[in-house]
């Protein structure tokens, strides 16, 4: 008799069986469906983030906005980007990224998950050219900025939408 109870209080810690169990099992299945869909949306942050860095280093180079730039960033953002790459294009005026480090300080979930804040603090060091020629030693940068995204659509999917310094 002793082996079976001892089986059954198994049971019922280890697999949720038996009782009012059934109701705190599927309470826990939530929150833990909640906090996984946290932590899948926080790493879509992150990973719009680390895109829109490389599309800034593209675009400081090549000063123009790549198709692909819509994968990273949108709204307000986009137009900024351009502006920013004509204004440097008139000025016959290139950045060459020579090293990039992209820290997330702090990511904020809206409560409703269709927007996100993160904190990010990039370093690095940039190289001027003017007309292929190099205009002096390296700038060092090291800037943070409070940055806005938007989801896109359904998907866990987001994008830059506004960058403040």
């Amino acid at each position: 008799m002793r082996r079976t109870s001892l089986a059954m209080v198994g049971c019922v810690l280890l697999a949720g069986c038996g009782g009012g169990s059934h109701n705190t099992t599927t309470a826990t299945q939530r929150k833990s469906a909640s906090l996984n869909a946290a932590t899948q949306l926080e790493q879509a942050v992150r990973s719009a983030v680390q895109l829109n860095a490389q599309l800034s280093n593209y675009v400081l180079w090549h000063n123009s906005v790549p198709s692909w730039a819509v994968r990273s960033t949108d709204g307000p953002a986009l137009t900024s980007l351009r502006g920013s790459a004509a204004e440097r294009s008139a000025q016959r005026l290139q950045l060459r990224g020579v090293s990039q480090r992209v820290a997330i300080l702090n990511i904020a979930l809206d409560p409703s998950y269709l927007s996100a804040t993160a904190k990010v603090r990039e370093t690095g060091s940039v190289v001027p050219y003017r007309r292929g020629r190099r205009l002096g030693h390296p700038i060092r940068l090291d800037e943070v900025a409070q940055i806005e995204l938007h989801r896109t659509g359904s998907s866990p999917q987001f994008v830059v939408w506004k960058v403040r310094q």
